[in-house]
């Protein structure tokens, strides 16, 4: 399977990336927005996040064809084999690598490395919102199945659904760091978060 190739060009130090990938001619994926967001906070290992992701998608290669199979493969793989428990308070748990390494975080970053996972085995998954939290969706919009990474999936819940680009996850992801930076007394940290949310071509949406 061809690698994205943004992920090759995501450093292991801080910065970088997440300019190059708004400079993209379509809006980036959310899991290489994500890796970016924490590429401008802290060193990441790209490589070997993308080597994990593409391991966990292995066992999902040939349900693509089905959605509701392909949800129930995936959301058995997130619960049973990785486990996959929500961190919502803590910043470590927006952090795309940390999530994934941690088996540990927010729910929007649990949705991303849900979907990414999928999209490796080449199932289309998108993340979605409702009131209640984030998801990584398959299906269309008359049968959508929704994934929370820590339960099994099900059908569409009743009120709207939302689906996310990538410039919305980040936007997302951003204000949920500037709040817990501003929480944690890290004012140089929240103040990068606000520059870089401002950077974004979305209005708002929060975490």
């Amino acid at each position: 399977m061809t690698e994205p190739q943004s992920w090759d060009t995501l450093s292991t130090s801080t910065g970088g990336a997440f300019e190059r990938l708004l400079g993209a001619p379509c809006c980036p994926p959310c899991g290489e927005m994500l890796l970016a967001i924490a590429a401008e906070f802290r060193a990441v290992d790209a490589p070997r996040v993308s080597f994990r992701l593409d391991e966990l998608a292995r066992s999902l290669f040939g349900s693509a064809g089905d959605p509701r199979t392909a949800s129930h493969a995936l959301a058995q793989l997130l619960t049973d084999e990785l486990g996959l428990r929500a961190d919502e308070s803590s910043l470590d748990g927006l952090w795309l690598d940390v999530a994934l390494e941690r088996r540990a975080g927010h729910p929007l970053a649990l949705a991303v490395v849900a979907a990414e996972i999928g999209s490796r085995a080449g199932i289309a998954v998108g993340i979605c919102s409702t009131a209640w939290g984030w998801y990584a969706g398959i299906g269309e919009r008359e049968r959508l199945w929704l994934i929370d990474p820590v339960t099994d999936p099900g059908p569409t819940p009743s009120g709207p659904v939302r689906r996310h680009c990538g410039h919305e996850v980040a936007f997302a992801a951003l204000t949920g760091i500037y709040a817990r930076c501003v929480r944690d007394g890290d004012a140089a940290a929240a103040h990068r978060a606000t520059r870089l949310r401002g950077r974004l071509p979305v209005s708002r949406h929060a975490c």
